[in-house]
């Protein structure tokens, strides 16, 4: 691996290269475009840190393709990460590598579940989530989300008498931050799930996948870190969503109970199915060597969701959007314009700017799409001008 010193300038680009995106062959710039732009992807186009193709190219010039020891230097790399960025001091031994987010989700259903049980899901929400049922035998409860004037919220109260009312539920899903509306959860919200969740003997899954994007005004706190929440709290996260990474399947479920942790190892280890050499790598440079980026990337995306939202306030009132307190994906209501029951390929047919269907992100997505914002500054505004134009019969 180079040496710590040739990794320490990074330089964060604020430019697309439509060309390149196409050429590489990644799922989110197909050939149609630029003709039509992808913003449906929970992915950001300015990655990776320079640093990890540094990384990555040495080792394949090293032909480092074997078996590989990785898994103490990324429980290493997280602890010192997390310690740095949200005051979390993990245990790196408590650290289990996994390939994604979604395989450390199925893993808890497996270990902390029963055909049968129920798992909450605070929807609308990243719509993966909803496949649990299905291919699980679990059943999910929802628990919506609410609106008011302000944005989003979680209903403690809806929680409270959900969990009273079905002793069924064993797992809570916590996407934190939240997936698709941008809501950050507070430490006494969070200390009152975890209250609740106590008392009523569920496992808290706290999807933490999007945590580096908590902008100003808010932060980021850890659901293991709250009074009380150590035994019965997994934190489910990946540098994937920072560094642009998803093709290298790096992943962690990291824990700060041994208890909570030995039964996670029950589920078999070729079912957790670890990580492959370069994602491993990746994941550690970045860990170690991306603060000084990483600070750049989210003040860029700072500026951009404040860009979106006074662009559609001032240009398209009609679109109903809240400023994101973090990620970089902002959630739309089109349900002025009559969308139908395909709001995005309505939109695209209209705007050339393809958005993710909110329907299937569950109860609250009818009527919107999930638009990433997580792209160049001129991308962004290329976007914005397309969806006014579109919209607005301009």
């Amino acid at each position: 691996m180079p040496d710590r010193d040739s990794l320490a300038e990074q330089v964060l680009r604020d430019h697309v290269d439509v060309a390149r995106k196409v050429a590489s062959g990644g799922y989110k710039w197909t050939p149609q475009a630029p003709e039509v732009i992808p913003a449906f992807v929970a992915e950001h186009d300015l990655g990776p840190l320079p640093a990890m193709q540094e990384a990555l190219r040495h080792a394949v010039d090293m032909g480092g393709f074997g078996y590989h020891l990785g898994a103490e230097a990324l429980g290493e790399a997280f602890a010192g990460w997390w310690s740095r960025r949200h005051g979390w001091e993990a245990d790196p031994a408590l650290v289990v590598p996994n390939a994604s987010v979604l395989q450390g989700v199925w893993a808890c259903v497996e270990a902390f579940t029963s055909p049968g049980d129920a798992v909450v899901l605070p929807t609308p929400v990243y719509f993966p989530f909803h496949d649990i049922a299905p291919t699980t035998g679990r059943r999910i409860a929802d628990w919506p989300l609410v609106r008011d004037a302000d944005g989003w919220h979680h209903d403690l109260d809806a929680l409270e008498h959900l969990l009273a009312d079905d002793p069924g539920i064993r797992m809570l899903l916590l996407c934190h931050p939240h997936n698709p509306t941008g809501k950050v959860l507070t430490e006494p919200e969070l200390t009152r799930i975890v209250e609740l969740a106590a008392e009523h003997d569920v496992v808290i899954a706290s999807d933490e996948i999007h945590a580096d994007f908590t902008y100003p005004g808010g932060a980021h706190v850890p659901t293991a870190t709250i009074p009380g929440a150590a035994p019965i709290t997994v934190t489910l996260t990946s540098g994937i969503k920072t560094f642009a990474i998803g093709g290298l399947k790096a992943s962690v479920a990291a824990f700060a109970d041994e208890r909570l942790h030995a039964r996670f190892l029950e589920v078999p280890a070729n079912l957790l199915g670890g990580q492959n050499r370069l994602g491993n790598l990746a994941a550690v440079v970045g860990w170690t060597h991306g603060d000084a980026w990483v600070d750049e990337l989210v003040a860029l995306f700072d500026r951009h969701r404040h860009h979106l939202v006074d662009r559609l306030a001032a240009e398209l009132p009609d679109v109903r959007v809240h400023l994101p307190e973090s990620t970089f994906l902002a959630w739309l209501d089109l349900s002025a314009h009559e969308p139908g029951d395909r709001p995005d390929r309505w939109l695209r047919d209209r705007t050339n700017v393809l958005c993710k269907d909110g329907n299937l992100f569950g109860s609250g997505g009818a009527g919107h799409v999930r638009l990433t914002f997580g792209t160049s500054t001129a991308m962004l505004d290329e976007i914005l001008d397309r969806i006014t134009t579109g919209l607005s019969g301009r």
